[in-house]
């Protein structure tokens, strides 16, 4: 099995053994570089969000073996169909690793939709869209979050424009995009006893989330 949240449960249900264990649970074992997009609809409300996750040339090398199933020497979308339904309806378990808030009051999302994975130049793309239950109404500001409590996973927003962007937004908004102050390389180059700290804290990984602010007029 290839999933990622089923390698990330199983280590989860005994996280501080993991975090306290090996070097081989010493760093984030999945890295991912990620942008997103809020979305609203054509009244101004808050509707969702649309991911877009980039996973580390290591991960999607393990993850795409035998998919190859046509033995053309490229990984279709469709070849990938049935690991895209299983990982991104995993996700539900981990809260998506994404926080909403809107005027200070946090959002409960629906299932997923528009789920797919692509293949390119060894890299393996999830993008997916989270659906609020209810849509909000945006009176001030939009906050989100992103990022593995755990730290078992690594995410690190894009640089640049395609980091983060607004669809269908009010005339107006502005964005800032706050990103983790340790970024992927340095996190692999902190030593062991700095790991080790991470013992019992269950939300460590907040210290390395990314964060967007969203104003609106």
């Amino acid at each position: 099995m290839r999933n990622l949240w089923w390698i990330y449960a199983l280590c989860g249900t005994v996280v501080a053994l993991c975090l306290h264990s090996t070097k081989t649970f010493a760093h984030p074992h999945v890295q991912v570089q990620a942008s997103a997009s809020l979305l609203f609809s054509g009244t101004g409300q808050v509707i969702g969000i649309e991911h877009h996750w980039q996973f580390d040339e290591a991960y999607s090398a393990f993850a795409v073996q035998g998919l190859d199933t046509n033995k053309d020497g490229t990984i279709s979308r469709e070849e990938l169909a049935a690991l895209a339904k299983e990982n991104t309806e995993s996700l539900s378990e981990f809260d998506f690793f994404t926080k909403l808030k809107v005027d200070g009051k946090k959002l409960v999302f629906a299932n997923p939709v528009d789920y797919w994975l692509d293949y390119d130049k060894g890299t393996l793309t999830l993008h997916f869209t989270l659906p609020l239950k209810v849509p909000a109404k945006l009176t001030r500001t939009s906050g989100i979050e992103l990022y593995d409590p755990t730290y078992f996973v690594s995410f690190v927003f894009r640089e640049g424009d395609q980091a983060f962007s607004l669809k269908a937004a009010p005339a107006g908004c502005v964005v800032t995009i706050t990103r983790p102050k340790t970024d992927l390389q340095t996190s692999q180059n902190l030593n062991e006893s700095f790991f080790n700290a991470l013992s019992a804290k269950g939300d460590y990984g907040a210290q390395y989330a990314n964060r967007v602010l969203v104003v609106c007029p």
